[in-house]
């Protein structure tokens, strides 16, 4: 083996190393199960970018600075619209309760109102025979 074979192998390990930790990092950063969000896929793009940027056409810095992006990309987009979505939920489970506790109340009410009606009517029929 001569210098330049030893060289493209090192930094064809060190491609495939950078192309390993952006896969885990690229995982990691889609943790929510629902896939890459828009968040995420910008990050990814712009890293790759700035990483092409200030390192010329090194495949590893793209790597990186993709993975990088990425989950930098996610952490401040996607979290934050999944923060969002989850409040809605919250929002509507909330209201669906209060609407349950109001529709509970009034049948409550409605159960008294009969009751006491049920009540007055068996006293005035026990007036009624007392007089007659």
């Amino acid at each position: 083996m001569n210098m330049s074979t030893l060289k493209t192998y090192a930094g064809s390990r060190a491609a495939a190393a950078a192309l390993v930790a952006a896969l885990g990092l690229g995982l990691a950063a889609c943790e929510s199960g629902s896939g890459a969000g828009v968040g995420t896929v910008g990050g990814a793009a712009l890293g790759a970018g700035v990483g092409r940027a200030a390192f010329g056409n090194n495949t590893g810095a793209m790597l990186i600075g993709g993975a990088v992006g990425g989950l930098a990309g996610n952490m401040t987009v996607d979290r934050a619209a999944e923060d969002r979505q989850f409040q809605r939920q919250q929002a509507g489970q909330d209201a669906a309760a209060r609407r349950q506790l109001d529709f509970e109340r009034e049948r409550a009410l409605q159960e008294e109102a009969t009751r006491r009606q049920i009540e007055e009517q068996r006293e005035f029929e026990a007036w009624r025979r007392q007089q007659g």
